[in-house]
Formats: C-alpha cells, sequence, structure tokens
C-alpha cells in the first residue's frame, strides 16, 4: 500500500454526509443491533481518552451479542503514514467494520483506516468539536502535525451514532467550539457571495449575466441552511453552555449538538466542500503550522507511529477558526462583528487573538499570515475580482492581531 491508495482531489459527486444517524441518550449501551448492520468483526479506532469515556459501553453492547471487539489505539495526528503503517502491520485484517470513537482527530485518521480496510465506517463522537462525525472528509498532517492535504472519500459514513449522554459531559470548551465552526459556514459563504455577485466574477459569468440571481442553486441552498443554523447557534450556545454543568441532556443542548455536527455536515455536503470555507479556516491552517514550528522546535524530536505527537498547544478546529472569524468578520466590512465576537469568545474562555493562542503576534507575523494568506487559492479568487483584496486582508487580520 502507498499514498496513491488515498484519494486525490475533490469528488465530483455531492456526498451528503452519512446514510444511516441515531441521536439519543445512552445510545452506546445498545449500539450492537446499530453495528451489526454493517458486518460482525469491528475494529474500534480511538485514542486514550476516548477509550477511556467509551470503550467499555460499546464493548459491553457487543459481548451481549457475542462479537469480540479489537481495537486500534491511535494517540497522535490524523496521518496518513501511520494509517498506512497499521494497514501493513496487518492490524486491519479481517475486520468487516470500523468504528471512530473520538473528537475529530481520530475520527478523521478513522476515515482512513476504513478506506485502506474496504470497510464501512461508523463515526461515535465523544464531542461536538466539529462535524467531521458526519462528513467522508478527513484533513492529513504529518507525524509532528503539519498539514499535509485533505481526503475527499468516495464513500459516505455508513452510520453516525451520537450518544447524548456522553456528548452532554463534554467539556464546554469543545461544545462552543463546534458551535462556532458551524457558524463559520454562514460567515465564510458570505466572502463567497461577495465574488460571486461582482459582474466581472468568473463564478458570476459561468451562471449567466452575473449578479447574486445568478449564484447557482446548490449555493444558494447551502447558504440558506447556514443562515438557519448560525441564528439558532447564536440564539442557544449560551444557554447549550449552561446545561452542560446538568450533566444530561436538555432540548436546547440537543439542538445545538445536531445543528453543530449535523446542520454544518449537511452544508460541507452541499456546498462541494469548497465554498462553506474561506480566510477564518485559510487562518487555521497558518496557525497549524506555526503551532507545529514551535513544538518541533521545543521537542527536537519526531514521533513515531501511533505515538503521541510532540506536545504543543492543543486547540480544536473550532478553536482556531474562531479567531479566524474575528478576522473574517473584519473582511467581510462588519467590524462591529468582530469586536462582539471576540467578546464572546473571551466570556467563554476561549482565545480571541493570536496573541491570546500563544502564537508570535508583531507586525512581522501579522505580513507573515498575510502573505501565506495571499497564495491560497481562495485569495486569489479574491483577487481576481478585487485587486484591493490584498491590502484589505491586512487591514482585517488587525482584528486579531492587536
Amino acid at each position: 500500500m502507498t499514498h496513491n491508495d488515498f484519494p486525490a482531489g475533490k469528488d465530483p459527486a455531492f456526498l451528503f454526509g452519512c446514510g444511516r444517524f441515531r441521536m439519543e441518550p445512552h445510545l452506546l449501551e445498545t449500539c450492537a443491533e446499530e453495528i451489526l448492520r454493517f458486518g460482525k468483526k469491528p475494529l474500534l479506532v480511538c485514542d486514550a481518552t476516548s477509550r477511556a469515556v467509551a470503550f467499555d459501553q460499546i464493548a459491553a453492547s457487543l459481548a451481549t451479542a457475542g462479537v469480540e471487539l479489537r481495537v486500534l489505539q491511535h494517540d497522535g495526528y490524523c496521518c496518513r503514514d501511520d494509517a498506512l503503517a497499521f494497514a501493513q502491520s496487518g492490524a486491519l485484517d479481517g475486520i468487516d467494520v470500523v468504528l471512530g470513537c473520538g473528537g475529530g482527530v481520530i475520527l478523521d485518521f478513522s476515515k482512513c483506516i476504513a478506506h485502506l480496510a474496504g470497510a464501512p465506517l461508523i463515526t461515535i463522537p465523544t464531542s461536538s468539536a466539529q462535524c467531521c462525525a458526519y462528513t467522508p472528509i478527513a484533513v492529513c498532517y504529518t507525524r509532528e502535525g503539519r498539514y499535509v492535504s485533505t481526503s475527499h472519500f468516495p464513500r459516505e459514513i455508513s452510520l453516525a451514532l451520537l450518544d447524548l449522554s456522553v456528548l452532554s459531559r463534554q467539556p464546554p470548551r469543545l461544545l462552543a467550539a463546534g458551535a462556532l465552526d458551524a457558524m463559520a459556514k454562514k460567515i465564510e459563504l458570505e466572502f463567497w457571495s461577495q465574488l460571486e455577485s461582482r459582474p466581472s466574477s468568473p463564478a458570476s459569468r459561468e451562471g449567466g449575466s452575473g449578479g447574486a440571481a445568478n449564484i447557482p442553486a446548490p449555493s444558494g441552498i447551502a447558504a440558506a441552511i447556514s443562515d438557519f443554523i448560525y441564528a439558532d447557534l447564536d440564539s442557544k450556545i449560551d444557554a447549550a453552555i449552561g446545561d452542560l454543568a446538568k450533566g444530561e441532556p436538555t432540548e436546547t443542548l440537543r439542538d445545538v449538538i445536531f445543528d453543530s455536527v449535523v446542520g454544518a455536515g449537511i452544508v460541507s455536503g452541499i456546498a462541494g466542500g469548497s465554498k462553506q470555507v474561506a480566510l477564518a479556516h485559510r487562518f487555521y491552517f497558518f496557525a497549524k503550522e506555526r503551532l507545529a514550528e514551535m513544538a518541533g522546535a521545543s521537542s527536537g524530536r519526531a514521533s513515531g507511529v501511533g505515538e503521541a505527537p510532540p506536545p504543543q498547544p492543543r486547540f480544536t478546529h473550532g478553536e482556531l477558526v474562531a479567531v479566524g472569524l474575528v478576522m473574517q468578520h473584519a473582511y467581510n466590512g462588519h467590524p462591529d462583528k468582530a469586536a462582539a465576537l471576540a467578546a464572546r469568545l473571551r466570556g467563554w474562555g476561549l482565545a480571541a487573538s493570536v496573541a491570546e493562542l500563544g502564537l508570535p503576534s508583531g507586525p512581522e507575523e501579522l505580513a507573515a499570515c498575510a502573505s501565506f494568506i495571499d497564495a491560497t487559492k481562495t485569495m486569489k479568487a479574491a483577487v481576481a475580482v478585487d485587486p484591493g483584496a490584498p491590502a484589505r486582508l491586512r487591514e482585517a487580520l488587525v482584528a486579531m492581531y492587536r
């Protein structure tokens, strides 16, 4: 097996998340009946944290059905080299269904494992920190945490099992991170809408004579759903964070989890995995690169197969995107919304600036971030429509490099 075993580029098909979905309390206690729809020789892919949270319940349910559960514990990043090494070691031999259990990193890694095994994938998230439990996309890194590329798998997730009893005990910052990543869909779609509504935009010309009325239907539907998700989360996230103290699911908590995982995943599927992200996500990749550099410099070592990576500040995808959203609001022409979001993030105990992430935040770093984003396809598309986009970006970056 080689890296050629992973899909390259984007799939031309629309992939709408997963074929089967359940979300209810105490779901893992009876999960065997769902797992056995897809296979009788399951492999649980987890890390140390998710193993402690969910293994006993999953294993007990399967044992009652006479099924033994094999475990592959991986405490590193979603790294294709690690997935290939596990496959070549024989760790995947004989399994016919993969259970990915954990946060975003381990769920993405389980997609790589299921792809190499040629087996259906069942996702069992232990937090709602992003929508990856519902999307057939994996963001892949080196063993040291440097971004490599994104794999768009040709097969949807077969089943997503969201145990509300587990998810009602997640840390508040993870619930907030997932909500913010979902809310980002609307804010970043606004970026593309601004481009497509300009008569000079190539995207507009493809749709007709130009203008917002000619935006393709999928983009319009994705935008409409993202509007609903944003409004629903905006009105419920504070109450939902408070409900976590109860340790049991409430209707508000259920809605926020559903919006964060399923709602955001549906937008991603309709948008084709591309136009629901813009500048905030480009900052995410810049921040990940900087964090990996800092960790490598401080540790002076690389991790091995399955090992925990060199220590670095561990922020969820949504936490980093949230800081980028402060800049995205400013770029979109809403400095008041940028300031309001920053205040709200701090109220939840989350970072709202580059300095609060523990990253260098001087003028040279702002320039480095701007250069990084300038080189992306996202910014090149903006420049093709608005030659002043680079200057506008640099002004917006001040909002998070204060």
